[in-house]
């Protein structure tokens, strides 16, 4: 018998114990002398270490004494054995506990990904997961984005955050071939704390939407000499959030003539009433002069339509985010400043008037390039330019990581507010904190969510989620983590809006996060939001005045359509209802 027959007929009884198909293995059956262990001694420790009461003997323990930038600094990576085909069913599993966590914390992090061990490391598998100080199996069933020969794959853990230390043990991955039903593997449930119904921040939650969120609005209905009219048919009718709901996206199918672009045109009016643009406004693809009269055309579209434009983004700092010949300035300082001033003076000013707000300054803690060359006082200059080009646009800041990631990324939360504060104590004209909402399995608890945004809200300017999906296969969860996410921030008074990156999962960056299939059916996330935002949060009123005239409700705040009827007479008003609340007097003529 051949090894590789031997290890199969291993594994296969190994699965038939654990109840499970047989299949094929992928890893080496000694993990010790297989496994490549990296770490840095100054981040990490690791060694491996005996275990006793469990089905495994051995696990491979890490140390993190310091976070890395990325948590792939700290990893260790299991190469695979045999080859993987594109479309086969994959089973990794594991066994993992914590001995330390981050102080204030109960749980460690541990990211699990299949990929190719070699650039560009695409990836079939990426899964964040929080570990107990228990052994805890974990069973992640997964289908391979890639053919991989045999080597050509690993499965690996990336263990590169707060200070912790995690054992990992008995660690496989097996093949199921192509035939095998995904769902029929067994799968570590994924979630979050604070998806219980009768979880509590879910009240405080309810009752700050009922207080920042809603106003009184009052009816009077006179007949045409001023008395009032009893028994008069009053319908209130809301017709467009004040709390901006919105998407990101492309001119091209907003401007195109296809089934898809008249079917993305008709969600886009139909959800929101904000939007930005994924990439039409960035400084590579603005100065394509191609690609203007699109974005023009788009912009009159949405204009028309009545739905805001974002501007994203003015100036992403780094030297692979800004066009190829500004890097060749970084050794002419004056060069460069000049070529990013006359920029963003071109750019604002060319659509002046149109936009709602730009986003100067794109994810500055890791991309500082510009900086780097011109000084942090160079990011005030850049708001002053935008401002004087356009007075009327609501400027921000905008960054990744802080929502997300378990909002557990203390120094990416700590440079934001310290980049905030220094931009407000410079006098840089600074409206608004963009928070990036870009999730995978590692979902933030909605206590968290709501410290977080407590955290930012101290800077008395408002906050909006500009970019926001969450990237994970199981629709349930997707979908109970997007009614709680948007709970949570139409819950807090800080926040103006929220907006979502791609709503459609023909152009998606992410497909699994769209709200909609490539065929247009609605996926259960899809359904959470029109729930809320169309239904639990929109105001449709009917009642009859009193001998007064009068008829009272509350509604979200926003804009209305009153219509007043009483026999023949017909009168219809519109009114916006702002926090002070609405009154409207209507006169019935016959």
């Amino acid at each position: 018998m051949t090894l590789c027959a031997l290890l199969l007929s291993i594994a296969r009884l190994a699965n038939a114990a654990d109840g499970l198909p047989p299949g094929e293995p992928l890893l080496a059956r000694d993990s010790t002398t297989a496994a490549h262990i990296r770490v840095r001694s100054d981040l990490a420790a690791s060694q491996w270490i005996p275990v006793a009461g469990q089905t495994f003997s051995k696990a491979v323990r890490v140390e993190t004494k310091k976070r890395p930038a990325h948590p792939y600094e700290i990893q260790i990576c299991f190469p695979t054995i045999a080859a993987v085909a594109k479309g086969d069913v994959l089973l990794a599993s594991f066994f993992a506990r914590a001995t330390s966590t981050p102080p204030g914390t109960s749980e460690a992090t541990v990211a699990t990904v299949f990929e190719r061990a070699g650039p560009p490391y695409e990836k079939s598998l990426q899964v964040t997961l929080s570990v107990t100080q228990q052994w805890q199996p974990f069973q992640l069933p997964f289908r391979a984005e890639q053919s991989l020969e045999a080597g050509q794959g690993q499965l690996s853990f990336q263990l590169g955050y707060d200070p912790q230390c995690v054992e990992i043990g008995r660690v496989e991955l097996t093949s199921y071939g192509r035939q095998m039903d995904i769902h029929a593997l067994p799968a570590t449930q994924l979630g979050y704390r604070g998806r219980e119904a009768d979880a509590p921040w879910r009240r405080a939650a309810a009752e700050r939407i009922e207080r920042y969120r809603k106003g009184p609005i009052k009816v009077t209905v006179l007949d045409a000499e001023g008395r009032p009219v009893e028994d008069a048919d009053v319908r209130v009718t809301m017709t467009q959030h004040a709390f901006g709901w919105g998407s990101a996206v492309t001119a091209d199918l907003l401007t195109a003539d296809t089934a898809d672009s008249r079917k993305y045109r008709e969600t886009v009016r139909k959800l929101y009433n904000k939007v930005v643009f994924e990439n039409d406004l960035k400084w590579p693809t603005w100065q394509r002069e191609g690609n203007r009269p699109a974005v023009f055309t788009a912009i009159r579209w949405l204009e028309e339509s009545g739905i805001g434009v974002r501007g994203h983004c003015l100036v992403w700092p780094s030297w692979r985010r800004m066009p190829r010949d500004v890097q060749r300035l970084a050794d002419e300082s004056a060069a460069l400043r000049k070529r990013v001033n006359e920029h963003i003076t071109e750019e604002v000013t060319a659509l002046r008037g149109k936009l709602v707000e730009w986003d100067v300054i794109n994810e500055p803690y890791t991309n500082h390039d510009a900086m780097d060359v011109l000084g942090r006082s160079a990011m005030v200059e850049w708001f002053r330019l935008a401002h004087e080009a356009d007075a009327g646009v609501q400027l921000y800041v905008n960054d990744y990581a802080i929502l997300a990631a378990g909002g557990r990324d203390r120094a990416h939360q700590d440079h934001y507010e310290q980049t905030i504060r220094y931009l407000l104590d410079q006098g840089a004209p600074l409206q608004g904190i963009g928070l990036q909402g870009h999730f995978g399995s590692d979902l933030t608890p909605p206590e968290r969510l709501i410290e977080i945004l407590d955290r930012f809200a101290k800077f008395g300017i408002p906050l909006q989620v500009t970019e926001h999906d969450i990237d994970v296969t199981d629709e349930q969860l997707q979908a109970d983590y997007t009614r709680d996410f948007l709970t949570a921030m139409f819950g807090h008074p800080a926040v103006k809006g929220l907006l979502t990156w791609g709503f459609w999962e023909g152009r998606h960056w992410r497909p699994n996060g769209a709200y909609f299939r490539r065929d247009w059916s609605i996926k259960p996330a899809g359904q959470a939001w029109l729930d809320l935002v169309l239904n639990a949060w929109w105001t449709r009123f009917s009642g009859s005045t009193d001998d007064t005239g009068k008829v009272a409700t509350r509604g979200f705040l926003g804009e209305y359509e009153i219509v007043a009827t009483k026999g023949g007479a017909r009168q219809t008003e519109k009114v916006t209802l702002s926090t002070g609340g609405a009154k409207v007097t209507i006169k019935l003529l016959q």
